[in-house]
């Protein structure tokens, strides 16, 4: 009996850890009706023990108080309550909650409260993350409770040092679990979040406001999650264009191109939109930091970025991405995601000082007017702290979020006085329908693009992959995810979210699956991926090339003893390790890889074969011309240049490729290789067999303990 008791603790926190929680809607119903108004905090089935767990190591009870994994600047235990009945209302933040906890000599320990938000999958449940108290020493089981409002939870046991002891149950206290049943999913027409129109000119107000306090004349655009535009306000005076600039020649790539200083806003705002999940809260600041030429930025003999090149990705004549970006994603400062109780809902881009950049210089810790506007325009609507990109860490890199210490807050215009205009193409309205539905792949929940589900079989039957193949490739992807920590996703110890694409060896689409709250930016960025494995692992990669006027591209990789002839089995991660304008990547003073532009002529906006081959393109889409990214038919959305795939072989022939996009690039590459097993390429093929001016290629890198 006690095994089996273990047994089913142990399954509870599993679920919980995966952050599945299931509830049924019926029973959920009558628990909060019976509890009325006040939070509950779930507790185990046949007791009134917390569902709880360490939230960087994912141990469950006892727990020590101090951590054995260290996180921040002290050395104490994070603990993960759940609760349901419960969410910050709009503007209320964590220290709005109190968390206390009673040991067995009825002394009263405060908790502080670090994290609260809504658990993935599951809106109705909330996580609360707290710190120990380092008076608790041995102290054994204590009944936790939470406080919001003056309203009081119901108390639930936790073990500090050891289970057992401590005070006994509140009265009439009832275990207070879920039940096994999974709840309803969500309906088809979902909204892209759940920004309605007043918010939306709450967003603007505020953002114009904080402009006018500056006396400054900016234009404002907001995003809903998916990037769909949900309104602009152009302030009277604000400049009409910006101009396209980094650190390269004028004329060269994109530098100096002048485009409209509306789209550029909504850019900025669809990023953050895009890049944002319940897990993690990205800005356009964060995205310039993660693409240049070093990582960090500025610091010599480190490779790229690593998510260089996504800039491109999303773009307007993408077939992938509906809607996009209309110039693609964005690294200027000034764009910001938007959230309500938790969830990623939006964004805000801010354009108005005439320059389309990135920061190139991150340790001035400079201001830019239109990132404290934006931050301004975020007042209620902000990510929670632990999300924040400065919350996250990269090959030990902490990543930038704004540098807006005291966003400025002065008395909000109302929006019929504000000084300006909407324009009659971008007028205000709420969060718009979702282009994505639920589905299950592989036993995992999750979300698709009608245009690409059901899966289907590649353009060669008899040789090809069929759809069984397909669905077989997506599962095992999706279950490789599911059990792999998650690099930029808080808590800790969360696993991986991330788009799967399937192409034939002609780029056709062959399915694509979304898990849930998985990043947008990934949905183009994975059939990208997935793309260019197969276009430069095919036998006519050099061929389309020279017809398509980029034969200085094919000679030069000729000249390094590369054929593009289908001799070499190419990853994104080798792709790109030839794109960089180092190479080996990150060394300096070398001379360019032979897909790159030479490091004098280089930028974010002129990287070389990337944005050669939909800059012609691109430039019409802006203008509104409907077309492909560019004239390579196997490469309509253009290709990507940061690992995350790989080409998929039957007996030996190529017949397509799987990309992933998510939650880290050494994991995209590990959900690639599981999705890609049983369809490997032979080892004699693969790029890690290559060597280049007497530098061996790379194929895969996958993260050390990468599993849960």
């Amino acid at each position: 009996m006690a095994a089996r008791s273990h047994s089913r603790v142990r399954t509870l926190i599993v679920i919980t850890v995966g952050m599945l929680l299931p509830f049924a809607a019926t029973q959920r119903s009558k628990k909060v009706l019976a509890q009325g108004n006040a939070p509950v905090l779930i507790s185990q089935e046949t007791s009134t023990r917390a569902i709880a767990f360490d939230s960087v190591t994912q141990q469950h009870e006892p727990f020590s108080t101090s951590a054995p994994v260290k996180f921040g600047s002290d050395n104490q235990t994070r603990v993960m309550l759940f609760a349901m009945n419960f969410s910050l209302q709009p503007g209320d933040t964590v220290a709005d909650v109190s968390v206390d906890a009673e040991d067995a000599a009825h002394n009263s320990y405060h908790l502080p409260v670090e994290f609260i938000g809504s658990v993935p999958e599951q809106p109705w449940a909330t996580s609360i993350v707290v710190r120990l108290n380092d008076g608790f020493k041995d102290a054994g089981d204590v009944l936790v409770g939470i406080t919001y409002h003056g309203v009081a939870s119901n108390r639930v046991r936790v073990a500090i040092g050891h289970i057992g002891g401590g005070p006994p149950d509140d009265n009439g206290a009832q275990p207070t679990p879920g039940s096994a049943t999974p709840p309803p999913p969500p309906l088809p027409n979902a909204t892209a979040g759940n920004l309605s129109s007043s918010e939306v000119q709450t967003i603007i107000s505020q953002a114009v406001s904080a402009a006018a306090a500056l006396s400054r004349n900016v234009t404002v655009a907001v995003t809903d999650r998916e990037g769909n535009v949900l309104g602009v306000f152009v302030m009277t005076g604000a400049p009409a264009t910006t101009t396209i600039r980094s650190v390269g020649a004028t004329g060269h790539g994109l530098e100096g191109t002048i485009v409209p200083a509306t789209i550029a806003a909504i850019s900025k705002a669809g990023t953050g939109s895009l890049f944002s999940t319940c897990g993690n809260a990205f800005t356009t600041r964060t995205a310039g930091f993660i693409i240049q030429e070093h990582f960090p930025p500025g610091i010599d003999f480190r490779s790229g970025g690593p998510l260089y090149g996504v800039q491109f990705s999303s773009l307007p004549c993408s077939d992938i991405k509906k809607p996009a970006l209309p110039l693609g994603l964005a690294g200027d400062p000034g764009g910001l995601p938007i959230y309500k109780d938790g969830m990623a809902v939006g964004g805000v881009g801010i354009e108005g000082d005439g320059l389309y950049t990135i920061d190139r210089d991150p340790s001035d810790f400079d201001q830019p007017f239109e990132e404290l506007i934006a931050a301004s325009a975020v007042r209620g609507f902000e990510a929670s702290a632990l999300v924040r990109a400065d919350n996250i860490l990269v090959d030990g890199i902490r990543l930038p979020y704004t540098n807006i210490t005291n966003s400025p807050a002065p008395a909000t215009i109302a929006f019929g006085s504000l000084p300006g205009m909407v324009p009659v193409a971008f007028p205000i309205r709420g969060a718009q329908t979702s282009a994505f539905v639920p589905a299950v792949v592989g036993g995992i929940g999750g979300e698709v693009d009608t245009r690409f589900f059901p899966f289907v079989a590649g353009s060669v039957p008899a040789t090809g992959l069929t759809a069984g193949d397909v669905q077989t490739v997506i599962a095992h992807a999706a279950q490789q995810a599911n059990i792999t920590r998650a690099a930029i996703r808080q808590p800790l110890g969360s696993n991986a979210r991330v788009t799967i694409a399937v192409v034939d060896a002609s780029g056709n689409v062959l399915g694509v699956f979304r898990q849930q709250d998985a990043p947008v930016f990934g949905f183009d960025v994975a059939v990208q991926k997935a793309r260019t494995a197969a276009f430069y692992s095919n036998g006519n990669a050099g061929a389309l090339l020279r017809s398509a006027g980029f034969g200085n591209y094919v000679d030069r990789a000729l000249a390094d003893g590369l054929k593009l002839d289908g001799s070499v089995a190419f990853t994104d991660r080798a792709g790109g390790f030839l794109h960089r304008p180092f190479f080996p990547d990150g060394i300096n003073n070398s001379a360019a890889g032979p897909f790159s532009t030479s490091l004098n002529e280089w930028s974010p906006f002129n990287d070389g074969l990337q944005l050669d081959l939909i800059k012609t393109n691109l430039l019409a889409a802006i203008g509104g011309a409907a077309v492909p990214c560019t004239a390579i038919p196997n490469l309509p959305n253009g290709i990507q240049i940061f690992p995350g795939s790989v080409p998929l072989y039957k007996n030996g022939v190529l017949v397509g490729a799987i990309g992933i996009s998510g939650d880290g690039v050494d994991q995209d590459d590990l959900i690639s290789a599981g999705g890609g097993n049983g369809y490997a390429p032979a080892s004699a093929i693969r790029s890690d067999q290559v060597f280049v001016r007497g530098v061996r290629l790379p194929f895969l890198k996958f993260p050390r303990s990468p599993n849960l």
